[in-house]
């Protein structure tokens, strides 16, 4: 049985891929580290790679900014491929606000303490309407350690090429995300009234294509 590891999105936990469905795989959640000073996404990615035993046989699933991580992971490895959800290549895949943001590092400005405030509009705007992922985004935005949610956002603004380039990337995206334009490439999934938390609103879409994918 392979190996399949799944990394969650920035401020997010195993609890986001709760509802997709059994792939006939050992599934094994990555949790977060807490990132060393100054510490680079290469160097992060080792440290993950080593912690957990991952492989070049390995099937590595990554969500939101976690689907960078795996990316980095796969330049690392050189696996046959990388499964992407609601995530991006460099920071030119994100919305202009968001973009812009980074480029004006309003991420710099960011408390590092947590604050229910924050959490409750950023799990509204990020869930589709549903009030069960709301409440689980809600939930997971609670524990966020927004050192690691501040040094992400400056991993992301310093990516501006791709990594592992030469991996084949399936890349599952909504066509209602308000972070992530639909780039499109010939592995590309655009799943309709899907948002960038549509892992657990539309576990069954996304599980058909994933399994899909690994079949």
């Amino acid at each position: 049985m392979k190996n399949q590891f799944f990394i969650s999105g920035l401020g997010a936990d195993k609890t986001a891929f709760q509802n997709l469905s059994d792939f006939g795989t050992n599934k094994i959640m990555i949790e977060w580290l807490s990132n060393e000073p100054k510490e680079s996404l290469y160097h992060y990615s080792e440290r993950i790679i080593e912690k957990y035993g991952i492989t070049s046989a390995d099937i590595l699933v990554g969500l939101s900014f976690g689907g960078l991580v795996v990316q980095q992971i796969a330049d690392i490895l050189k696996p046959d491929y990388v499964i992407l959800i609601s995530s991006f290549r460099t920071k030119d895949d994100l919305r202009i606000q968001f973009s812009t943001g980074l480029k004006l590092k309003m991420h710099k400005l960011m408390p590092e303490i947590k604050s229910e405030v924050i959490g409750s509009m950023v799990a509204n705007f990020l869930n589709s309407g549903s009030s069960q992922s709301r409440s689980a985004l809600k939930a997971m935005l609670a524990s966020t350690d927004m050192k690691l949610m501040k040094w992400s956002l400056e991993k992301i603004y310093e990516q501006h090429e791709p990594l592992a380039s030469e991996i084949t990337k399936y890349s599952l995206i909504g066509n209602k995300d308000r972070i992530i334009k639909p780039w499109k490439i010939e592995t590309t999934y655009i799943i309709e009234s899907g948002s960038h938390f549509m892992v657990f609103d539309m576990a069954a879409e996304v599980s058909a294509i994933i399994r899909e994918i690994i079949d």
